[in-house]
């Protein structure tokens, strides 16, 4: 946005540093990406696809722990006398953290999926 932004005869110099400074994020970014999986492997885990399970299913105990709290809140403001206030108990802490591990290890244990190739025939039609 900012070389697009840098027009006018002065600013030849500015665009130039620009152009470089794209040139240089650009190159970090994609040195960056081809440690991805490497990085992934020194972790324990197989391939990026199996990390990325792990997250999705980590993400979603993450977001359900950070709602109960917010859920019981709702639920006793709505009913304001003690014998109500008992039913709905605030809920147990349960380990969170010991369930994600339990989520990150059983991923890392599991053999990596081969991936089917699609033939095609094309002198068949």
């Amino acid at each position: 946005m900012q070389l697009a932004d840098t027009k006018g005869l002065f600013k030849v110099k500015e665009r130039k540093e620009l152009e470089v400074k794209i040139k240089e994020t650009e190159a970090e970014i994609a040195n960056r990406v081809d440690k991805i999986p490497d990085t992934l492997k020194e972790d324990g885990y197989t391939d990026v696809q199996v990390f990325m399970r792990t997250f999705r299913e980590i993400e979603s105990v993450v977001e359900q722990y950070n709602r109960d709290p917010a859920e019981w809140k709702y639920q006793v403001s709505r009913k304001p006398t003690s014998a109500a206030k008992e039913q709905h108990r605030q809920p147990e802490k349960q380990g969170v953290l010991k369930h994600l591990r339990e989520i990150q290890e059983r991923n890392k244990q599991q053999p990596p999926q081969r991936q089917r190739k699609k033939s095609i025939d094309r002198d068949g039609r």
